[in-house]
């Protein structure tokens, strides 16, 4: 039903993919809702890579057992000769994910290959049949305005996560994004990646800077989520039971659950406002 699209205007890795990963799991946990997790990034494996799935592995199946069929090809690359061809329909998206927590998360991965143009091409397309099925869909969107289908995408999201680094430069960046009505509060949040709480750029005095109505939301820098997703036990990560117990705490790790919490939230919150004007 809804699309909520992670992206930033920077040419550099900032860790936008992480923290979708991160929100995306965290939710699929905590609400009850049905939500695929879409790349659109080309080679990206950091998606597939965080819930334990290796490179062109179509056997593994997920932490519940649930197995990817051997006969299909997984993947947007293979999702996108449908969409091109308008066979996609919102019952055939299952045979083309990996499945993390059975009716709560389902991974996409993101094209491969030589042909990236033309399956990047198909990315609206897929974007729309999928959010028939799902509840929420992420995606996990190219930087930059460069691209045609990267703004076809971000139009047709119901919420922009535009991802922020913790500098001055990106909050003069965001400033004049926002003057030029590029970036519209009525759907747009603003998440600091790799959040640092010690530096002076801090949620308070970024959001009083840019005179946003509320806190600016962030995913904290956390070493233990850093190696899970390069170890593929993100999933393992979250349903610790010690992890979550930590919520309300000083501890690090906490504050990384919290922060999680405080955007799955507002996230939410956004979604009702912006259903409650339709």
């Amino acid at each position: 039903m809804a699309v909520i699209t992670f992206w930033n205007n920077n040419t550099g890795k900032i860790g936008q993919t992480h923290s979708a990963i991160a929100i995306a799991t965290y939710m699929a946990i905590e609400h009850n809702h049905k939500i695929l997790l879409l790349s659109t990034r080309h080679n990206d494996e950091v998606s597939m890579q965080a819930f334990g799935f290796k490179k062109n592995d179509k056997a593994l199946g997920s932490i519940l057992g649930n197995k990817v069929k051997m006969d299909l090809e997984s993947g947007i690359n293979a999702i996108s000769k449908l969409a091109l061809s308008n066979r996609l329909t919102p019952e055939v998206m299952p045979n083309y994910t990996r499945v993390i927590f059975k009716q709560r998360l389902e991974v996409l991965s993101g094209p491969t290959g030589m042909d990236y143009e033309k399956v990047y091409s198909s990315c609206k397309n897929i974007v729309n049949v999928a959010k028939r099925y799902y509840d929420i869909v992420f995606v996990d969107l190219n930087n930059g305005l460069e691209e045609e289908m990267t703004r076809e995408i971000l139009n047709i999201s119901n919420i922009i996560i535009a991802n922020i680094e913790q500098k001055p430069s990106e909050l003069e960046e965001i400033k004049r994004l926002k003057e030029s009505n590029l970036l519209s509060s009525e759907k747009s949040l603003l998440l600091m990646n790799k959040y640092d709480r010690d530096s002076k750029y801090s949620i308070k005095n970024s959001t009083r800077y840019l005179n946003e109505k509320s806190d600016i939301l962030s995913v904290p820098y956390n070493n233990i989520f850093a190696e899970a997703v390069q170890e593929g036990t993100v999933p393992e990560l979250f349903l610790n039971p010690r992890i979550r117990k930590l919520e309300g705490t000083e501890d690090k790790n906490a504050f990384f659950i919290s922060e999680l919490k405080r955007a799955s939230d507002a996230i939410i919150y956004k979604l009702r406002e912006l259903q409650m004007k339709v």
